[in-house]
């Protein structure tokens, strides 16, 4: 037997970016540290907010990327991956913000079916997207977590209103990121995971279906913008220990490559993922959801709000 360190994402109410960045910290990570390196991207206009509330009686921490109320350029893959090589981060920082964001520009492209060069990233929120995804990875390099496994993430039913009309829920971006990946759909109203939430999740967590067997540590609770009645708008990180019988010669987390198990055993995802997490949530700001935008910060964009939130 072997133990192996884990962390697990409980999505029950869906994920965000600002839902994993408030989850991080209050599981644990230096916000200061954390502040320090999102400031080492090479742009401008943005900064880090933290605060303690509540979502039902549940304690959490509520982390907004406060954006300027100023133009910003839009902002292709290319832009972005430009933005985070020029960055004083880690290469696995980098390497792992990299993929996530190519998971949200390939599922826009697919799910708009216009090449992936032509995809504008501010379509998911740019400038907020990129620091969430950025701030996500960077924290969970600073708590040193490798591997993150996953339950089922809820996403939210209704319909949502956009520039070019009006949408069900999830938003096409959204799903077509989690294609493959399992989810559970709800009744609630609202949207539960964002774009960029959900690209954390497909990109960086391995999903798990059965039952996970483990000794937790330190948890964390990630607060959404909205505090809803169905169910406390949190996404919750459980850091633990996973005992495994034997001593497997792979790990069963999930790398950029696809790896073949010489062996009959049942794992409960049904396919191979690239590494770890997911992310978010309800705003209380307006926003465009044709295309997977995931903040719970409150700047001003020209986009509306799911119907009836």
């Amino acid at each position: 037997m072997r133990i192996t360190e884990i962390l697990y994402i409980d999505a029950m109410a869906g994920a965000s970016g600002d839902m994993f960045l408030g989850a991080l910290v209050d599981l644990g990570v230096d916000f200061a540290a954390l502040r320090d390196g999102l400031k080492t991207l090479d742009v401008r206009g943005f900064d880090l907010v933290r605060s303690d509330t509540k979502r039902h009686t549940i304690a959490a921490t509520k982390v907004d990327v406060v954006v300027e109320d100023v133009p910003h350029p839009h902002r292709h893959l290319g832009d972005l991956l430009a933005i985070i090589d020029r960055a004083a981060l880690s290469a696995a920082v980098k390497e792992r913000s990299g993929a996530v964001l190519r998971r949200l520009a390939e599922a826009e492209s697919a799910a708009h079916r216009m090449p992936i060069e032509k995809v504008h990233l501010h379509e998911v929120g740019g400038l907020d997207c990129l620091v969430d995804v950025v701030g996500t990875v960077l924290g969970l390099e600073l708590l040193g977590i490798e591997r993150i496994v996953s339950g089922p993430v809820s996403v939210g039913a209704g319909f949502i209103r956009c520039a070019h009309g009006v949408m069900p829920g999830p938003a096409p971006g959204t799903l077509a990121i989690l294609k493959d990946f399992p989810i559970r759909r709800t009744n609630i109203p609202f949207e539960l995971t964002t774009p960029t939430g959900a690209a954390i999740l497909a990109a960086l967590a391995s999903p798990h279906l059965a039952p996970v067997v483990m000794t937790p540590r330190a948890i964390g609770y990630g607060a959404g913008s909205r505090d809803i009645p169905q169910v406390a708008n949190l996404l919750r990180l459980v850091r633990a220990d996973l005992a495994e019988m034997g001593a497997p010669a792979h790990d069963h987390h999930h790398d950029d490559h696809d790896h073949d198990h010489g062996h009959d055993h049942s794992h409960d995802h049904p396919h191979e993922h690239h590494g770890m997490g997911h992310a978010h949530h309800h705003h209380d700001h307006d926003h465009e959801h044709d295309r997977g935008h995931e903040h719970g910060h409150h700047h001003h964009h020209p986009h509306d709000e799911p119907v009836g939130a």
